[in-house]
C-alpha cells in the first residue's frame, strides 16, 4: 500500500495525526475501522462473489464508502497496518458464536495476529455484531476491557478461543495458530459467497459498532445494543425503511442500496 492510499484510508475512518508504531496507534485505527466502514455482505447476498484482491478491496470499501465482511474488511486492515509497520499474520478460525465451543466449523473466518513489543495481539474488525474495538492480548486468559465489551481468549492445548462476555460468556471463534496461505482464503470466500446453505448468501446482514452502542440487521430486524448494555429492537417493515437505515445507521451510500436494489428483491 502506498502512502496516497494510505492516506486515503486514514481519511475514510476519520484517523488523524501521524501513524506512528506504537500501541496508540494500533487502537485508534482498531477502533475507529469498524466504525466508519461497516460489516455487510450485500456482494454474497446479491450473488456476486466478493474480490479479495486488495487493489479491489481498497476500492470498494474505500473509494465507494462500501462495507464488507471478514476476508475484505481484514485484508485491508492488514495491509494498513504493515504500511504503518506491524508485522502481522493471518489467521483462519472456526466460528462457534451462538454454539457451544466445541461446535464442529469449518475454517471460515479471517482475523489477524499482530506481533508487537515481544506480545501478541488479537486483532479483528471484521466479525459483524461481536468484533472487536480493540486489539487483545493473544496470551492472557484474564478478562480484558475493550471500547465495546468484555472479551477473553482461553487456551487449551494448541487450541485458542475468544470470547465475549453477553450476560454469560460466549464463544466467538476458536483457531490454531497457523500459516494461511492466499488458496485457503480463496476457497472460504467461495464457499461462504456460493454455498447455498451459507448464511452469507441467504441473509442480509449489517453491522457497524461505535462509542454509543453496536448495530446489527439481519431477518428485518435493527438491534440496537448501547454501551450500558441497554437493547432497542426496530422492526424493518419495507425497502424503505431499510434503505434509510443502510445511509442514515450504517453510512453507506446510494451505490450499496443500488447493489441491493439491481439483484434482489427483499419483501
Amino acid at each position: 500500500m502506498n502512502t496516497s492510499d494510505l492516506e486515503k484510508y486514514f481519511e475514510r475512518i476519520h484517523f488523524s495525526g501521524t501513524p506512528e508504531l506504537s500501541m496508540e496507534t494500533l487502537k485508534r485505527i482498531h477502533q475507529l475501522h469498524p466504525k466508519y466502514i461497516p460489516f455487510e455482505n450485500i456482494d454474497s447476498y446479491t450473488g456476486t462473489v466478493p474480490s479479495l484482491q486488495l487493489d479491489d478491496i481498497f476500492r470498494k470499501l474505500v473509494m465507494e464508502s462500501r462495507g464488507g465482511y471478514c476476508y475484505e474488511q481484514n485484508l485491508l486492515l492488514s495491509e494498513v497496518l504493515k504500511t504503518v509497520g506491524f508485522n502481522v499474520k493471518l489467521q483462519l478460525g472456526r466460528v462457534v458464536w451462538g454454539r457451544q465451543e466445541d461446535s464442529s466449523a469449518a475454517q471460515t473466518h479471517l482475523l489477524l495476529i499482530v506481533d508487537f513489543e515481544g506480545k501478541q495481539y488479537v486483532v479483528d474488525c471484521g466479525f459483524g455484531t461481536a468484533t472487536l474495538t480493540s486489539p487483545i492480548l493473544l496470551n492472557e486468559e484474564d478478562q480484558q476491557q475493550t471500547p465495546n465489551g468484555i472479551f477473553k481468549v482461553s487456551h487449551k492445548e494448541e487450541t485458542y478461543t475468544l470470547w465475549m462476555w453477553k450476560e454469560q460468556w460466549l464463544p466467538v471463534y476458536r483457531f490454531i495458530p497457523e500459516h494461511v496461505e492466499p488458496i485457503d482464503l480463496d476457497i472460504s470466500n467461495w464457499y461462504l459467497s456460493t454455498h447455498p446453505d451459507s448464511h452469507f448468501k441467504n441473509r442480509l446482514i449489517l453491522s457497524k459498532v461505535d462509542e454509543n452502542a453496536r448495530y446489527t440487521y439481519t431477518d428485518h430486524i435493527l438491534n440496537i445494543r448501547s454501551a450500558d448494555g441497554e437493547k432497542e429492537s426496530i422492526t424493518i417493515e419495507n425497502d424503505v425503511q431499510l434503505y434509510e437505515i443502510l445511509i442514515n445507521t450504517f453510512g453507506l451510500k446510494e451505490n450499496a442500496i443500488d447493489a441491493l436494489k439491481s439483484k434482489v428483491r427483499i419483501w
